[in-house]
């Protein structure tokens, strides 16, 4: 490999994608490419590989968020950055310019305000009455928590209504790499896959649509209903519904705060979702009162008479 310290940005990036390309999915290597090209290769293209250290990463932040992109976002655009960097530092034998440059995950977002506990019992009783295959898989994120990916790469061999709970192994996503863009099913990873509970309501309305095994659970055929078809009738939905707007991502978000604020247990709930860490779902607990820390502490001080 080139001396690093000659060499651009641009260089160092196509260097680092050509190495791990053989060992990530295809869908994050779609993630990483696009990121390149959007975000950081117009910033950094042809700047030193030497000259990318902690400074320039803050001031790449900055300049993102400026554009409107969310702090998660821009954070894993700054990791990308970083990964590059250390990658070409071990393959060279040399110093790593951006070693020293430390970012904060950002909190996850709130859940919109906008769905309070009336309008969830409105969307509620908008999705149950003349329920459809559309239908269903709203109310499926809604009182499951399943992200959109998941939802889309569902089958009936996944739903088991006599056990109650669905198999989560699977996701689908498009993938766009260069002019090339397609559905993309992949294995989840092993904290994520999952066997999650089905509400008995639930499987009574699930058993009426009930078909063929190897059949894509939201379309009742063997060809999938992209994410992005779903999101598009998850907003006519609540259009037709006169419903306050809310997408798929935020339904998830929101059964987490119902599920918590019932009094669910942050551990349980993280293995639901199938989070690798409960730090996700923990961001959604309300603020422990005085009150309640010292009723935790003296739960075992009482112990001692």
């Amino acid at each position: 490999m080139a001396n690093a310290e000659n060499m651009t940005f641009e260089a160092a990036a196509a260097k680092w994608l050509d190495a791990v390309k053989p060992r990530i999915k295809p869908t994050s290597c779609a993630q990483y490419t696009a990121r390149l090209e959007k975000n950081i290769l117009p910033y950094f293209k042809n700047t030193p590989l030497r000259d990318i250290n902690a400074d320039k990463l803050s001031e790449l932040s900055e300049r993102l968020c400026t554009e409107g992109l969310t702090p998660q976002y821009v954070y894993d655009i700054l990791i990308q950055v970083k990964m590059i960097t250390k990658y070409i530092s071990r393959a060279c034998g040399c110093p790593d310019p951006a070693i020293d440059a430390v970012f904060a995950r950002p909190e996850p977002d709130v859940v919109k305000s906008s769905y309070d506990e009336i309008n969830c019992g409105r969307l509620c009783e908008a999705l149950t009455a003349d329920p459809d295959l559309t239908k269903c898989g709203i109310l499926m994120t809604l009182y499951t928590g399943l992200r959109i990916g998941e939802l889309c790469a569902l089958k009936w061999e996944d739903i088991d209504l006599d056990g109650g709970f669905l198999n989560i192994s699977k996701t689908l996503q498009r993938v766009s790499v260069g002019e090339n863009t397609g559905l993309v099913l992949t294995e989840l990873k092993p904290c994520s896959s999952r066997k999650v509970p089905i509400a008995a309501f639930l499987q009574d309305i699930l058993l009426k649509f009930k078909t063929d095994a190897e059949k894509f659970f939201l379309s009742g055929t063997t060809s999938p209903i992209e994410p992005r078809t779903m999101q598009y009738r998850l907003r006519a939905f609540l259009k037709k519904s006169y419903l306050p707007d809310i997408s798929f991502s935020e339904l998830r978000k929101l059964f987490i705060k119902r599920c918590l604020s019932r009094g669910a247990d942050v551990t349980v709930l993280a293995d639901v979702l199938g989070n690798a860490s409960v730090q996700s779902a923990a961001a959604y607990c309300e603020k422990p009162t005085m009150r309640s820390k010292i009723e935790a502490v003296n739960l075992i001080s009482k112990e001692v008479s």
